[in-house]
Formats: structure tokens, C-alpha cells, sequence
């Protein structure tokens, strides 16, 4: 059995320029960050998993990050915390107008889909202000390049995940993130679950907005239709419960950096 870490490593990504060429203190715009390819964990709170399993592998820079359990506070305290990613240090970070990012607001889905909905509650606050922070990190000197990229880059989005995939993924950029963290939460406030089935399981089908890989928590969480698991390779075990996480791939997902597209590179 390969370690998934290796086998990802066959779809290197070069780092892109913006993130090549910041210097603290710079402005970068959101669209900059979403011009690469995209790790994208809805329901994240700060489990590391996606970020090592990629970052290890070279194969995703920028990390997308959606919760609302989490207050303003507790994510500024654990993202600029020198300790936050093991081996590297944070070196600036960008904090972008919520309405911005998410225009219709918190939460938008197709007006069809929104009967499905049954006690829709957030786990925070009705008070508290969304906010989107991202927190820009470089590998310490000690490290070499087989710890992790040289530079990689955190979002961390107060907003409902499902809303976020559909608004950010296919109504404003139009394609899906490569490596998304598929894991539902059966206490976490959400109104409705992100694997098979689900709400987000209509969305990415109907508007073929489908993640090229998957790394699905196998004890919580059921696969979409038309992905499959990825033989030979290793799981990897992560998030609050050590919980096993397999890796799965979706044929017909197509991306722009598969033809040389939106992955400007140096």
C-alpha cells in the first residue's frame, strides 16, 4: 500500500506567483486565492488533516476553511499562533470584506432545495459578525522541502459550508475545489448533512461542480455518487476522534489546471 501523501504527489501543483511574491504587509485579492486550486473542509474547525495531507504532497498551496462554530477571536488566536502548523511560522495574513466574498449573504442555496430544510440553527450567537481571515504561512528554516511546500496559505470563512460551495464554487468561480474534506458532524449544529443525499450532494450533480478528489471520514460520513476509492492507497487518520479518512476520485471532474489553466505557476 502507498502512502496517500506520495500518490498525491503525482499531481504536484507549483506554487502560485502571488503567493511566490508576497511580502508581509501586502494586499492579495480574493480572486488571487481562489486562482489555484483549492482545499476545501465545510465544517472544518481547526483539524489539520486536509492541510498535511496535501502540503506534505505539494499538491494544494491554499486551504479554504468554513465553519460558523468558531468566534472571531478563538480563529485570530489559533491561525497567527507560531504554533498553529507544525514546521512553519506565520508571515502576514489579509482580512477581506465578508460581503465581498459572499454577496447574498450567509446563506444561499437553489430556491428548489430550500424545502429540504428542516430547524436550519447556527451553533454561535445570532450577534456575532461574520469575518473572513486569511493567514499566510512559510516552512521554517529547519525544514526541507520533503516537510511540506514553501509557502502555503489559510482561509478560514465564517459561513454556512453548503451556501459557501454553491455561491463561492459555482455561481462566482464556476469550479470545484481539487481536494475537498468530506465529514458530517452529528452534533455540530449542521441543518443538513454534506455527504450522499444531502443538499451539497444535489448541488455539485446538477451543476457538475465536482472536487477531483475526496478525502471522506468513512466512520461519519457516506460518498457521493460517482466517486470511487482510490486502490492501493494508505488512509490517514485525522480530525477530533482520529477518525480513518479515505481517499476517493471522480473521473468526470474537470479541471482548468488539468489543460494548463488557472494554476499560474513560476
Amino acid at each position: 500500500m502507498e502512502k496517500m501523501t506520495e500518490y498525491l504527489k503525482n499531481w504536484r501543483e507549483n506554487m502560485p506567483s502571488w503567493l511566490v511574491n508576497y511580502c508581509p504587509g501586502d494586499y492579495v485579492e480574493f480572486r488571487e486565492f481562489m486562482g489555484g486550486r483549492i482545499g476545501y473542509y465545510p465544517g472544518s474547525l481547526f483539524d489539520g488533516c486536509l492541510i498535511k495531507t496535501a502540503n506534505k504532497a505539494h499538491c494544494v498551496h491554499t486551504f479554504l476553511y468554513v465553519d460558523y462554530g468558531v468566534t472571531r477571536e478563538r480563529v485570530e488566536q489559533e491561525l497567527g499562533n507560531e504554533k498553529a502548523l507544525l514546521g512553519y511560522h506565520p508571515i502576514g495574513s489579509v482580512e477581506w470584506p465578508y460581503e465581498e466574498i459572499l454577496p447574498h449573504g450567509d446563506f444561499q442555496i437553489p430556491s428548489d432545495l430550500v424545502p429540504q430544510i428542516r430547524n436550519r440553527r447556527f451553533a454561535v450567537e445570532d450577534n456575532v459578525k461574520p469575518f473572513c481571515i486569511m493567514e499566510i504561512y512559510e516552512r521554517n528554516e529547519d525544514k526541507a522541502d520533503s516537510w511540506g511546500a514553501k509557502r502555503l496559505a489559510l482561509t478560514y470563512l465564517f459561513a454556512d459550508g453548503i451556501s459557501t460551495y454553491y455561491q463561492l464554487f459555482v455561481l462566482q468561480y464556476k469550479k470545484a475545489p481539487w481536494l475537498f474534506l468530506l465529514q458530517d458532524h452529528g452534533l455540530g449544529g449542521n441543518y443538513d448533512r454534506f455527504g450522499k443525499d444531502g443538499i451539497l450532494h444535489d448541488i455539485i450533480h446538477r451543476y457538475h461542480i465536482l472536487p477531483h478528489f475526496v478525502l471522506r471520514d468513512v466512520r461519519s460520513t457516506y460518498m457521493w455518487d460517482g466517486y470511487y476509492p482510490v486502490e492501493g492507497v494508505k488512509m490517514v487518520i485525522g480530525g477530533m476522534h482520529k477518525n480513518p479518512r479515505v481517499l476517493y476520485k471522480c473521473d468526470s471532474a474537470v479541471h482548468d489546471d488539468d489543460k494548463g489553466g488557472f494554476t499560474t505557476a513560476v
